[in-house]
């Protein structure tokens, strides 16, 4: 088993973490966030407020190029099932956990997710571990995963970004 752990940061200047938590949580957000980044396919699987909690589980459809060593594993194709469950509190942090699938892929991930208060704005900041269970080439496969989640987490970021101030100037 392969077993790789990172934290990466996302600023929303000028942003607080009350008016970012609900964008994040708005259905018409996330399903153009996901179109922005080519997901073809969405389906939320459960979503809403729930005993304290708000649920995003959500099924998408994602197309990847897939280098050579790792066709074996992946598929050009792949049903990726992606679960945040974030505790409701009236708190300026929100705090909340992500899971992460990709069907017919030995991998996972799953992390921490926190959005907290800034000198101007908030900061997204995920920790997380990528699992990937396939003997000789799971590390190198898990650096694979995890670059291409970062370059699809930037892009949803820059759309994110654009969203709000959209959302600001109305």
């Amino acid at each position: 088993m392969n077993k790789m752990k990172k934290t990466v940061t996302y600023p929303y200047d000028s942003f607080d973490t009350k008016t970012v938590f609900n964008i994040f949580t708005q259905k018409t957000f996330i399903e153009k966030k996901y179109a922005s980044v080519g997901v073809t396919h969405l389906e939320f699987i459960d979503y809403g407020e729930k005993d304290g909690t708000f649920i995003i589980h959500t099924k998408r459809v994602v197309a990847a190029e897939v280098p050579g060593f790792a066709k074996k594993f992946i598929q050009p194709t792949t049903t990726v099932i992606q679960t945040e469950l974030w505790t409701l509190t009236d708190e300026a942090i929100k705090k909340g956990t992500v899971r992460v699938e990709a069907r017919g892929l030995p991998m996972k991930m799953s992390g921490d997710i926190i959005l907290q208060p800034m000198d101007h704005g908030c900061e997204n900041v995920l920790t997380y571990d990528i699992t990937v269970n396939i003997p000789l080439i799971g590390g190198k496969l898990a650096k694979y995963l995890d670059e291409e989640g970062r370059k699809t987490a930037n892009r949803e970021y820059d759309f994110a970004i654009q969203f709000l101030r959209n959302t600001q100037k109305l």
